[in-house]
């Protein structure tokens, strides 16, 4: 069964719940410990992420023979421009991925964006795993963001595709308990005032 199945890895967890702080810093601080320690690799997931895929160490083995860091849903090209949301800044047909949501207590629904594998420009933060062995020290998170948890993920993904890294989606099993965002607030206001200012020139 799955216990069994994760009971053989080599496996670390570290989770940080009611996180008020720019999530690239404790993002940081695990990539920095996966190259200290010489992991393979460090998957960065939101807390309301289940992973319920038994050959999942599989599949990343298998993206990461050709990629650098694998997604569930993103997409292949994008327009810097507000909103900036991944799937606002692109094409549909240039989407690629699928992911679970509840339906109800019983159900589930998916999300399906397009066919997976492709490889991607940007990806979505609710899951990112990231061969360690392909970074460096120009490949983070942006700390400046200001907030807590809006556009670290496509930061991070323009600046490793700036570095040559390759990202890809991969039809990797997962159930989301999160829609995505709702109604943009103040703090996502600001954020994307930042990360337009950033990338509009090129940084």
């Amino acid at each position: 069964g799955a216990h069994e199945f994760y009971e053989s890895m080599d496996l670390d967890a570290i989770i940080k719940t009611d996180n008020t702080e720019n999530i690239g810093k404790h993002y940081n601080k695990v990539l920095k410990m996966g190259i200290d320690e010489k992991y393979d690799c460090v998957i960065l997931m939101h807390d309301d992420v289940s992973i319920e895929d038994a050959f999942l160490v599989k599949k990343l083995d298998k993206a990461f023979k050709d990629h650098d860091v694998v997604g569930l849903a993103g997409a292949k090209h994008i327009q810097i421009q507000e909103p900036a949301l991944w799937h606002l800044m692109s094409n549909q047909e240039d989407w690629s991925g699928a992911v679970a949501h509840p339906a109800n207590k019983d159900q589930v629904f998916v999300t399906n964006f397009g066919p997976t594998p492709a490889r991607c420009l940007v990806l979505d933060g609710l899951f990112l795993a990231i061969k360690v062995s392909s970074l460096t020290d120009k490949i983070r998170f942006d700390e400046n963001l200001p907030s807590a948890a809006h556009h670290y993920d496509i930061d991070f993904c323009l600046n490793a595709n700036k570095h040559k890294l390759k990202l890809t989606t991969w039809p990797i099993w997962a159930v989301h308990s999160s829609t995505g965002l709702a109604n943009p607030d103040e703090h996502f206001v600001r954020s994307q005032t930042y990360f337009l200012n950033k990338w509009k020139t090129g940084n």
